[in-house]
Parts: C-alpha cells; sequence; structure tokens
C-alpha cells in the first residue's frame, strides 16, 4: 500500500454493522467483477452510498468500483481470517489513531487525531468516524486504550431505540376539551412471543422491527432468536393450554 493511496484515505462515518453486514454478505458468494447498487438492493440510498465510499477509501474498489485484490482477501468466508484483514486494513489506515491507542491516549486525544489527519471539521463527523474505528477495532479483535468510549453492540452507532408512545392532541373545538390520541403508525406494531420455563417462570419477548431495514448480522439474530424460541421445549399447563398461546400483538 503506497502513501498516496493512504493519503487519500477518508475515514468512514456510517455504521460500522452496515458496513461489515456487507463484507459477510460478499463472502458468502462469489465476488462479481465490480460492486454495484444492485449488490445493495433493500439498502437506503445513503447506505448505498457510504458503502461505495467506504470501499473505495479502504481501497476495495477502484473508481470505476471495480473488486481490487484487497476486496478478495477481504472477503473470505472463514470469519475469523476476515477479522485479521480488517485489522492489516485498520493499521494501515488508521496507524496513527492505533498509535494513540498504544500509548494509553484519551478519547480527546483520538478525536484531535481524525480532525487533523482528515481534516474532519465537523463535530458530529468526527464522533460517527470515532465510533466506527472503535467498532471495527473492536471486532478485529485489536487492543485499545482502556480510557476510549466504550461501544455498543448493534447498528455501530451510539444510542439505544426507545419504545415508540402514542402521542396526545388537543381535540378541536366542538368535542368537550378532552385530548385525543393520536393512534402510533402502523410500523410500530410489536410481535410478542410467551416461553414457559422448565425450572419455572416464563419469559415475554415483544419484536417492533421492520426486517428489510435491517442490516444481515442483526437479521440472522432476529431470526435465530425467533427458532430458538418457537424451538423451546413446551411445558404441559394445567389448563391444557400450550406455552406461547397467550402471546398477542399490541402496540408499543
Amino acid at each position: 500500500m503506497d502513501e498516496t493511496t493512504t493519503a487519500a484515505f477518508k475515514p468512514p462515518y456510517m455504521p460500522f454493522a452496515t458496513f461489515w453486514g456487507f463484507i459477510a454478505k460478499l463472502a458468502s458468494q462469489k465476488l462479481p467483477p465490480q460492486i454495484d447498487r444492485s449488490m445493495m438492493a433493500g439498502k437506503s440510498g445513503t447506505d448505498q452510498n457510504n458503502l461505495i465510499t467506504a470501499l473505495r477509501s479502504f481501497n476495495l474498489i477502484d473508481d470505476d468500483q471495480r473488486v481490487m485484490s484487497t476486496l478478495v482477501d477481504l472477503a473470505v468466508a472463514d470469519e475469523a481470517l476476515r477479522k485479521e484483514r480488517l485489522a492489516t486494513l485498520l493499521r494501515i489506515y488508521y496507524a496513527k489513531q492505533l498509535k494513540i491507542s498504544d500509548q494509553h491516549g484519551t478519547e480527546k486525544q483520538l478525536q484531535d487525531s481524525l480532525r487533523e489527519e482528515f481534516a474532519l471539521d465537523s463535530a458530529e463527523t468526527r464522533r460517527k468516524a470515532m465510533t466506527f474505528f472503535l467498532h471495527a477495532a473492536r471486532t478485529a479483535d485489536l487492543p485499545l486504550s482502556t480510557h476510549f468510549p466504550a461501544t455498543r453492540s448493534g447498528s455501530g452507532s451510539p444510542g439505544a431505540s426507545r419504545a415508540k408512545r402514542t402521542t396526545k392532541r388537543r381535540a378541536a373545538s366542538g368535542t368537550g376539551g378532552r385530548p385525543e390520541e393520536t393512534p402510533p403508525p402502523a410500523t410500530s406494531e410489536a410481535d410478542s412471543y410467551t416461553v414457559d420455563l422448565q425450572s419455572g417462570g416464563r419469559v415475554t419477548v415483544s419484536v417492533s422491527v421492520n426486517i428489510f431495514d435491517l442490516s444481515t448480522t442483526d437479521r440472522e439474530f432476529v431470526i435465530d432468536l425467533v427458532d430458538r424460541l418457537k424451538g423451546y421445549p413446551q411445558v404441559p399447563q394445567p389448563d391444557g393450554g400450550r406455552p406461547g398461546e397467550e402471546a398477542s400483538t399490541e402496540q408499543d
């Protein structure tokens, strides 16, 4: 990797899970000669743009989006080997940030290095670029400074989703002045399933998600969770019912 290539690097600031899930998808099939938007069906236009930019930045595709040898090396079926090669990419493109980590640097030093080396003047862009780097480094099992911020599993960006609530608005004149509930959109419906445990007690899982918007990693996790719940041995009920029968669809 020559200095010209690394000098042109712009750190991605998209969710790392979206990037890594796409690489895993490529690893599950034969690579085409080029990566175009037809390979990203189901992803938003923003995600498609971010993926293409990230692939170019890491020199995985060229300006004509043709597959480079580096992508062939990275998109391998062996997950452990894929992580090792991710670590190699990070050592090349984030050498200064990893050096700061080796010196037990702070979050501010990390952010300052992103601003100075990559001209990331926007605080929000720096935060997202830092989050991508941290998720990538931890996925690659690279040791990081204990002073760097923690990351959460999931999309690769901080913050957890919150349950949607119904909103209230003041009723129009003639309705007695009572607040009128505005029902949440149809996408907020949650499917619940209850399992009675063999040792006593029960577990209820509620899922409210558009499965088509999920990354490959998240989609596989949700499907596996559903399969595990449905496959749990049924516990006979005193009334002759079956576990999970009380599961219902409800509004969050």
